[in-house]
């Protein structure tokens, strides 16, 4: 399975491949790979990076596909399979192969035999194997029947929870979650998985009762529960900063993050970084980075019932930096608030999402978000009872609404694709006045 060399055209491995290429195209909108252009695939290649943060080549794809021709097919490694079978839903390749069995056809020649006169058997002793024959039939059918009848899926588990034993703190912070359960536990430990809601694109599975996971980032993170791919319980992590945090993070890397700390006579604003103090921090600035400044404290403001502003001036460009989005995050008791402003003609990339509300620019028009905000300009967001209005410059040019309210305001995070910086910030509740 690991060897591209050995491998035929028609193995069970290329079989499951092509099955997993073709929902890769459903799900990108592309559904013809036979009529596939060199666009595709460099679109096919900016979906995979979003989604699973692994970085696939144009070229690299074409051989997964079948487009570039090899002597021997190309087969991807592990790692870039089970970015594949993420992209559409699934924890890894292993998975993906559980769920999409195949069987391999082989051909092989008969040998000439030679006849042997059968002797001739008598009735009484053909009658006297009947009996067991019916007896062995009905003895396998019966334990077929039961093998059906105790593997039949029972639905949702419903006497597991997830817990977190230690869900508050400050960011970095390692939280324990265990299988709290009423009862036997239903299954084996290893058929629950956690998804810890911070990015990072891979579930863990239980190995016993208890998984650490290490939260880099302040911030307010709903952890989900799943038992063998269905989703049955969620959790809370809430991680404070102590006053503005400054993180920096780079694309594709999910491993680290990097704190922006100021020591002597800094020249570090409250909310705005240069790049110098990036680089210092670790941070490789000819590539694609991120300046996140997270403000997170608990509040008695509504965040159902409340207006944010502030002056919004996203990166110029540089390397790495194209579509100059900023990203602004709202930590809810419940659920989270988000949205981003990008240039126009990346509107593709934008998205947000306002509790169970959430729309994303690959699939829906989303060209009310796209505005080119590096000269800067006055970003203003209103909820009021659940009807959400975005204003620049005091023109409103997004809304919509939601159902389930989120709670007390968390905490806020406003992060930009290089270089940005915001002034002028404000954030108050409507109805009481309290001012974060």
């Amino acid at each position: 399975m690991k060897s591209n060399s050995v491998q035929g055209e028609n193995s069970i491995f290329f079989q499951q491949l092509d099955i997993c290429c073709q929902k890769v195209a459903e799900k990108s909108g592309q559904e013809s790979i036979a009529d596939w252009k060199n666009s595709n695939y460099v679109k096919l290649s900016g979906l995979l990076r979003r989604e699973t943060k692994v970085n696939l080549s144009e070229n690299t794809l074409k051989r997964i596909f079948g487009k570039l021709k090899t002597s021997t097919r190309y087969y991807p490694q592990k790692a870039t399979r089970d970015a594949l079978a993420q992209f559409i839903g699934y924890r890894d390749w292993y998975e993906f192969e559980l769920l999409h069995p195949v069987t391999l056809e082989k051909t092989t020649a008969i040998p000439e035999q030679i006849v042997q006169p059968v002797p001739e058997v008598k009735k009484e002793e053909e009658k006297s194997y009947t009996p067991y024959i019916g007896i062995l039939i009905l003895l396998i059918l019966f334990a077929g029947g039961l093998f059906y009848f105790y593997s039949l899926d029972d639905g949702p588990v419903s006497n597991v929870k997830l817990q977190c034993i230690n869900p508050d703190g400050q960011s970095p912070h390692s939280a324990i979650f265990k299988l709290q359960t009423s009862g036997i536990l239903p299954d084996a430990a290893s058929s629950f998985a956690i998804d810890f809601a911070d990015g990072k694109p891979r579930r863990s599975s239980f190995k016993d009762t208890l998984i650490n996971h290490y939260y880099e980032t302040p911030g307010r993170y709903f952890p989900v529960l799943y038992h063998k791919n269905t989703r049955i319980d969620t959790a809370s992590v809430y991680l404070q900063s102590d006053g503005w945090s400054i993180i920096a993070t780079m694309e594709h890397d999910t491993s680290r993050v990097y704190p922006i700390v100021s020591e002597g006579q800094s020249t570090i604003s409250d909310h705005y970084v240069p790049t110098k103090e990036v680089f210092n921090a670790g941070v490789d600035t000819s590539k694609t980075f991120f300046v996140a400044f997270a403000h997170v404290k608990p509040t008695n403001i509504s965040a159902d019932n409340f207006e944010f502003s502030a002056r919004i001036k996203t990166s110029a460009n540089r390397p790495g930096v194209r579509c100059s989005q900023a990203t602004i995050s709202i930590y809810g008791e419940h659920d989270n608030h988000a949205f981003s402003i990008i240039r126009p003609e990346c509107a593709a990339w934008t998205s947000f999402k306002f509790s169970e509300v959430r729309r994303d620019g690959e699939k829906t028009d989303l060209r009310e978000l796209g505005h080119d905000l590096r000269k800067g300009g006055h970003l203003r967001l209103r909820i009021e009872q659940k009807n959400v209005h975005i204003y620049i410059d005091d023109r409103e040019i997004f809304k919509t609404k939601y159902t389930k309210p989120i709670g007390k305001f968390m905490g806020i995070t406003i992060s930009f694709a290089g270089i940005g910086s915001f002034t002028d910030f404000k954030l108050q509740d409507l109805k009481t006045g309290e001012k974060f």
